[in-house]
Parts: structure tokens; sequence; C-alpha cells
């Protein structure tokens, strides 16, 4: 990856957080509202995006009467993340070399 032609899905910083958080595993949308700090328009807004690129899945389900959307981290936006850290580490690198 070369830092002209980073995705799309890297170029927010809300993004950037929402990939990052699920890392460590699954999240709701209501843990990941807490870590990101976004509102529900937005955090929804950018999840559907995620979702569109395959960066994550969605599982729906219902715990009683309520709701509960919980978001994993796909291979795809595994890869594409240590690809865009090893970008930036790269980076780093070449400004040390210097």
């Amino acid at each position: 990856m070369e830092i002209n032609s980073i995705p799309e899905a890297f170029q927010t910083k809300i993004r950037i957080a929402i990939i990052s958080s699920l890392i460590t595993g699954g999240k709701s949308f209501k843990q990941l509202k807490q870590l990101t700090e976004a509102t529900d328009g937005n955090l929804g807004a950018q999840l559907i995006k995620l979702e569109e690129l395959k960066y994550i899945n969605v599982k729906k389900q219902f715990i009683g009467r309520k709701p509960l959307s919980t978001y994993t981290l796909t291979k795809v936006g595994l890869d594409s993340f240590k690809e865009y850290v090893e970008m930036l580490e790269d980076c780093i690198n070449q400004l040390q070399d210097e």
C-alpha cells in the first residue's frame, strides 16, 4: 500500500477507531459508541460504510425484546488494517533513516 492509495476505510478518524476497536473482538453498537465517542447517526453511517466495504460483519439478534447488533472485523478488514499500519511504519522508518 502506498500513501497515495490509502483505502477509503482509513480516511476518517471514526472508521479507524471502529476497526481498531474490533481487533480485540466483537463489540456491540453501544460499546462502539462509547469507545469512539460518536453520535448514533454518525456511528451508524460509518458502520454501514464499513459493512459495504466488507471490512466488518454485523450480527443482529434480540435479547428478550431488545435488539442487539454485534460487529466483528472480517479477514479482509483485518488484512487491510495490517497493511495500512505497515505502510505507516514504513513512512516512519523512512523519516528516521533520513
